[in-house]
């Protein structure tokens, strides 16, 4: 009887060390998507293709909160999504057995919104250290002489 228990446990206790040589390999990818309307995208297609070609795409689907989960074995891969149809975004993602959250936001940036910055250095003769300073996209004109 003793002995009938023992193996039992050493069934379950190598049954879990499998499951975890087995989610080493994989990795959970999940993420948010959101529309240019600032609502979830429902039905969006979450699109996942090796950059090899050794295996068929991995394709999910948004929920009605916008919400995706794959599980991809490791490697390089194009992650692209598609709504109705139409490629909204695509880039390329390395599964490397850790999970990662990537949200889509398709929203529409404002243009007053972005900020381009320049890096400063310090002129010679010059007391003041370097640092970044706000530069306009549009460039004013110099005054001439």
């Amino acid at each position: 009887m003793l002995r009938r228990g023992f193996i039992a446990n050493l069934l379950l206790a190598g049954s879990f060390a499998f499951s975890a040589t087995i989610s080493a390999q994989t990795s959970s990818v999940e993420g948010n998507v959101v529309g240019t309307d600032s609502r979830p995208v429902k039905n969006a297609e979450v699109r996942f293709e090796q950059k090899s070609r050794q295996a068929l795409p991995i394709i999910t689907r948004t929920d009605v909160n916008g919400h995706y989960t794959a599980a991809l074995p490791r490697g390089l891969y194009k992650m692209s999504l598609a709504e109705r149809g139409a490629v909204k975004a695509s880039i390329t993602v390395k599964a490397t057995g850790a999970n990662s959250r990537i949200d889509f936001d398709l929203r529409p940036s404002a243009e007053k919104k972005i900020r381009h910055y320049v890096w400063v250095g310090t002129g010679t003769g010059s007391h003041l250290p370097s640092h970044w300073v706000e530069a306009g996209i549009k460039a004013s004109p110099s005054p001439t002489p």
